[in-house]
């Protein structure tokens, strides 16, 4: 039999034991109190047009998320009761945090693609007030 907490005084009850745990985050999710954050890397096109994405849980079960068009790169997706367990029967949240990414090589194909979006388009960023 395990009996846990120092001896209680007098002949009394053992008290109580208190267990301090330290979670280490990985390489894809960040413990935020109870809420988990990790990285919804996107492609332009993905950004722009709107799509469903599969993420994979702490759980490893894999949901379908839904991108709106026009999400930003840094904007958060807050997907509930997907994050760490509370001890209390409850849950945190998954919170993805979009980045927008580009081909570190594009083939001449994409590049074409690119400079004819860049010729079309009279979006600039920097304008933006």
């Amino acid at each position: 039999m395990l009996d846990s907490g120092k001896l209680g005084k007098g002949g009394g009850k053992n008290g109580d034991l208190f267990i301090k745990v330290k979670i280490d985050n990985d390489d894809t999710f960040k413990l935020d109190g109870f809420n988990l954050r990790t990285n919804l890397y996107l492609t332009p096109w993905e950004a722009a047009l709107s799509t469903k994405v599969k993420v994979k849980t702490i759980d490893d079960e894999e949901i379908s998320v839904y991108i709106p068009s026009g999400i930003q790169s840094g904007e958060e997706i807050k997907i509930e009761n997907k994050g760490y367990k509370n001890g209390k029967g409850g849950r945190g949240d998954l919170i993805l945090e979009t980045k927008i990414m580009i081909p570190k090589e594009p083939s001449n194909k994409e590049l074409d693609l690119f400079k004819q979006l860049k010729e079309e388009s009279r979006f600039n960023p920097r304008n933006i007030a």
